[in-house]
């Protein structure tokens, strides 16, 4: 009994785990994805167990690490905010669960004006981002959009915000799964 256990643990090991650590791994990461703030290693090095930076752009996968992570920030604090009750304004949305919040919205069509302004914003960022496609992101830090009005931008609090949006993309989606089970609309 006790060897089948342990047997069985072995095979939750992702056999990528033991290529981190050895020392073609490091040799093979571009420089760019090494000196990028977000590395998490007791050992110095970077952890890309799929090869992604090897055939990816990697300041475009951080722009969209940064950009989700954001979204997933705010997501959160809005879906804890709304079921907190604190409402947005208007007679057809009070008492509207988060879970059920997207429903109600399409069919009273506050959705459109959410999707306008997302619309928007998507496009602003693709007139700066699509560009830099072919490569050259000379003149522009990923997820950089000039926005800081305290002057708090530092290694410490890109790190801190890295670790924020990663941790919120996961809260998001164990949010919405713990909401969700169970959920019966009718």
């Amino acid at each position: 009994m006790a060897l089948s256990l342990v047997a069985a643990t072995s095979a939750f090991q992702a056999p990528a785990l033991a290529r981190v650590g050895s020392a073609p791994a490091v040799s093979m990461v571009s420089p760019a994805l090494d000196s990028m703030p977000g590395k998490y290693s007791v050992k110095p090095m970077v952890f890309d167990p799929l090869n992604l930076s090897d055939w990816n752009d990697v300041s475009w996968l951080r722009e969209a690490e940064l950009k989700h992570g954001r979204v997933c920030m705010l997501a959160t604090v809005g879906w804890l905010a709304n079921d907190a009750g604190i409402k947005l304004p208007g007679e057809e949305l009070q008492g509207v669960s988060s879970l059920a919040a997207h429903d109600v919205t399409a069919k009273t069509g506050h959705l459109w004006a959410l999707l306008f302004i997302v619309g928007v914003c998507e496009a602003l960022h693709m007139s700066v981002v699509v560009p830099r496609l072919d490569g050259d992101w000379t003149g522009y830090e990923p997820g950089n959009y000039n926005l800081d009005p305290f002057k708090w931008a530092s290694d410490e609090t890109k790190e801190a915000e890295l670790k924020h949006s990663r941790l919120a993309m996961l809260a998001f989606s164990g949010l919405v799964t713990q909401s969700a089970l169970g959920y019966a609309p009718f």
